[in-house]
């Protein structure tokens, strides 16, 4: 989900537009706040959004997700952390796991595990057309 959010910020898109969308439920762990703006002066370079655009926007984007503590999942990082090549990805997987939910990344490695699904933007396009 963090480059999903990433990738929605950048550009008007699909991704954008999936996020907006009241068809889909979204979860992510709460880091993904910390994770994006540790990104913000490449997003603003790519973006072309001001400071003030950037905040009015990233606040728009986590209204429509459902931020999860890692209290909420930590049963889960262990088995994650044997499913992923990253171990960045390991929150994600944990949290997919522990709320039994699919998985939104255009990571092709973490489709290479079982035990999570796993969509592309192009997939989940397709499903809530």
């Amino acid at each position: 989900m963090g480059n999903i959010l990433i990738s929605a910020l950048i550009k008007s898109s699909k991704t954008r537009e999936l996020i907006l969308s009241s068809k889909l439920t979204l979860h992510s762990p709460e880091h993904i706040i910390n994770e994006t703006l540790n990104n913000k002066k490449e997003i603003l370079q790519k973006s072309g959004l001001n400071d003030a655009e950037f905040k009015k926007l990233i606040s728009i984007l986590l209204t429509r997700i459902n931020l999860v503590p890692v209290d909420e999942f930590k049963n889960s990082v262990k088995e994650a952390l044997k499913l992923v090549t990253y171990q960045e990805d390991s929150p994600f997987i944990a949290l997919a796991i522990s709320k039994n939910i699919a998985l939104w990344s255009e990571d092709k490695d973490l489709k290479l595990q079982s035990v999570v699904k796993v969509y592309s933007t192009r997939e989940i396009s397709e499903k809530i057309i």
